[in-house]
């Protein structure tokens, strides 16, 4: 069983907490390497963001590439908790590589200020960000092999969740210049007009279409999920049943730029419980 640190707890709870929660739904010996995986995922993820230049942002996935290869190619790891946890999870449930390369090219197209131009494009991206990061945190839950049906729901859990990330950070990525919903969805204002502060009707409907992506997202999953069997593994994905509340309650503020989506714990756990309970998101 893989053993990892209180301090990688700790953090996995702080940068992933939805996720975090919902690993207590999986079995014992399954949640190391989950949380192992939620804080790779997340430093892949927040490449752009910590950074002020995308070649820096570029220089920090390659970091990970290499680390990844030299993992699978069982060379010595390099001396960083995340990697070296990483390395254990890999090895104790012979993850497939191709889902951690697709991972990390994924979050290489965010450099751009406005990478999508349609919505096609950026619900790929999702698949390709979170619904590989799912189709691995399955094969740790315990499935012993991804069906259509399970691959389908990993797909549409991803959209899901990743759409609402990008809603959640839209004011960080606003003050970037940043747009990441896709320009067909903002036709009526260009992207000064986007990140000046104030949010516009076109920005204003743009959220509402991914508001709309994520539920259409979230009903495909679950009819995936009825031709499934997910049994202890469903814990692995539970939390994206949350993005229905967020974005809901998201696109109400009269001013996202300015007010956070904030859900109580007892709530999240209520809905996290309904949701495992029903094997549902």
């Amino acid at each position: 069983m893989i053993k990892l640190s209180q301090d990688l707890i700790e953090q996995a709870a702080r940068v992933a907490p939805d996720a975090t929660l919902a690993t207590h739904f999986l079995l014992p010996e399954a949640r190391p390497a989950m949380l192992a995986l939620l804080l790779f995922h997340h430093e892949i993820a927040r490449a752009r963001q910590v950074v002020s230049e995308s070649m820096l942002a570029a220089m920090r996935l390659q970091w990970w590439r290499e680390t990844v290869h030299e993992i699978y190619q069982a060379n010595r790891v390099r001396g960083h908790p995340i990697a070296e946890a990483l390395a254990q999870t890999i090895r104790q449930h012979e993850l497939p590589r191709a889902h951690f390369d697709a991972m990390i090219d994924a979050y290489g197209a965010e450099q751009e200020p406005q990478p999508f131009r349609d919505w096609p494009a950026l619900l790929a991206h999702c698949d390709q960000s979170l619904g590989q990061f799912h189709r691995l945190a399955l094969l740790i839950g315990g499935v012993g092999a991804l069906s259509c049906p399970l691959d389908e729901a990993c797909k549409q859990a991803g959209i899901a969740w990743r759409l609402w990330e990008l809603m959640a950070h839209w004011p960080k990525w606003a003050q970037r210049h940043q747009c990441w919903l896709p320009s067909e969805a903002l036709t009526s204002a260009d992207l000064e007009e986007v990140c000046r502060g104030a949010l516009s009707l076109a920005a204003q409907s743009g959220l509402r279409q991914a508001k709309d992506q994520i539920n259409t997202a979230l009903n495909a999953a679950n009819r995936a999920l009825v031709r499934a069997d997910l049994n202890q593994a469903f814990g692995a994905i539970a939390y994206v049943s949350l993005a229905r509340t967020y974005a809901n309650r998201f696109t109400r503020l009269t001013d996202p730029y300015v007010h956070p989506v904030q859900i109580s714990l007892l709530r999240r756990q209520m809905l996290l419980i309904w949701s495992v309970a029903r094997q549902r998101l």
